[in-house]
């Protein structure tokens, strides 16, 4: 008698192995890219928040800078209780700002004594003072595009010192889970 021994499932067995191997591999690459893309698109979504930050700080130095060239006061900007500032209307990036504070959105984070905010969201400047400082608050929104910006001037001492903090956002929703904000300050 002669028995034979078969080495049945073999194939399958291999089979199965390999295309288990295969698939996790291609689970690994697609975890990776959804990872980078992720990534990436958070990349670009902070500089669209960078470039906000960036154009308010730089409206509210060149603003502060064509002051006196303009007018001859100190600054368009609130500088202590006694200053009259406000005069005449700012424009960046083709928008007149004459009463507007932060996006009606932020409205509750600038109100109260710290910033001067007005329980109407932009009826007036946000502008805190007393006789020998004061910050005034702004916002920019960039059209077509959803960025947008909340500026903080801050003029304080004898001789006069400048502080520029602007606030950029992706987008001008307050409570957008996409939303990402970034900080610039300037200190002269």
């Amino acid at each position: 008698m002669h028995t034979t021994k078969h080495n049945r499932g073999f194939t399958a067995f291999i089979a199965v192995l390999v295309s288990a191997l295969a698939l996790a591999i291609g689970i690994s690459i697609y975890d990776l890219l959804s990872r980078e893309l992720l990534l990436s698109q958070t990349a670009r979504e902070s500089q669209y928040a960078i470039f906000a930050a960036d154009a308010g700080a730089e409206c509210a130095l060149y603003w502060d800078s064509k002051a006196p060239v303009l007018n001859g006061a100190q600054s368009v900007f609130a500088t202590s209780s006694t200053s009259s500032w406000g005069s005449g209307a700012i424009n960046c990036n083709s928008i007149t700002i004459t009463s507007k504070g932060p996006p009606a959105a932020d409205w509750s984070q600038y109100t109260g004594a710290a910033y001067g905010c007005p329980a109407t969201p932009g009826s007036s400047w946000c502008t805190t003072s007393n006789a020998n400082a004061a910050t005034t608050t702004f916002s920019l929104t960039f059209s077509p595009d959803p960025y947008c910006a909340t500026v903080i001037i801050a003029k304080w001492g004898n001789p006069s010192q400048t502080s520029v903090v602007s606030h950029g956002y992706n987008t001008c929703v307050a409570n957008s889970q996409a939303r990402v904000e970034r900080a610039l300050q300037v200190t002269y």
